[in-house]
């Protein structure tokens, strides 16, 4: 088991921007960039004085951070031993990706019969410029991220066609998880084929502001995306144990 002192943190001085931000949001944007970026695996175990060397800052702030994360979902803090990288339960995950379905597939049904024209179209040229491969990188690990950005972008504009900003807070904490999983078990491997479809059928309903097709597109894809998340998880596993 790897821990933050023997892990290579990366240097924080780019994170340091004009108009500094309060400095537990600062440790937060930095953990987590490691954890949905690479730099963190799960069972590392994190040490808030590394992290505050890395960060120039105190030991408080990283803590704050640290609490933070996992209320998420994305670290755990054992008594008496500290903080580590959750590893993911396949059941768990399964039962995540069911919650995340059905609560995404509501944002996707409002989105549909909600936006306007204008932004019907709107949608439709954003969704069609980010699926294009143009500008991918080659490296693997930066193609994740340029896609995950890009879908993000995708699923803040949905969200923002259903205008439910209460929604927008607790979906963010399923994307991000999401993402860890996604990091954790693909890599930088392009995500199943049937992934892709489902987003176009999910943006030719919201054009068309068939709400219920939306929804139908966005809960099975995420169920179905969960469901293959855990069989990697387990199949990982039992290689494990087989080591």
């Amino acid at each position: 088991m790897r821990t933050a002192f023997n892990i290579i943190l990366p240097d924080a001085s780019e994170a340091l921007w004009q108009g500094a931000p309060r400095l537990h949001d600062l440790a937060y944007a930095y953990l987590k960039g490691l954890l949905l970026g690479g730099g963190l695996d799960p069972g590392d175990q994190i040490s808030s004085e590394a992290v505050g060397r890395a960060l120039s800052i105190s030991r408080a702030p990283v803590s704050d951070a640290i609490r933070r994360l996992s209320v998420e979902g994305l670290l755990e803090i054992l008594p008496q031993v500290g903080c580590r990288v959750v590893r993911p339960v396949p059941a768990e995950v399964r039962d995540l990706y069911e919650i995340f379905g059905a609560s995404e597939g509501v944002i996707a049904h409002w989105a549909a019969t909600r936006r306007s024209e204008e932004e019907a179209e709107e949608f439709r040229a954003l969704c069609t410029s980010l699926a294009a491969d143009d500008g991918l990188p080659a490296d693997p690990d930066a193609r994740f991220l340029e896609l995950r950005r890009r879908n993000r972008r995708r699923y803040e504009m949905l969200h923002k066609l259903a205008r439910s900003p209460l929604s927008t807070d607790g979906g963010e904490t399923y994307w991000d998880r999401s993402d860890f999983f996604l990091r954790v078990t693909f890599g930088g491997r392009d995500l199943p084929g049937f992934v892709r479809d489902a987003r176009a059928a999910l943006v030719a309903a919201v054009v068309a502001g068939e709400g219920q097709t939306a929804e139908r597109e966005t809960r099975q894809y995420l169920v179905r995306l969960g469901r293959e998340v855990a069989d990697v998880l387990e199949r990982q596993a039992q290689e494990q144990d087989r080591r």
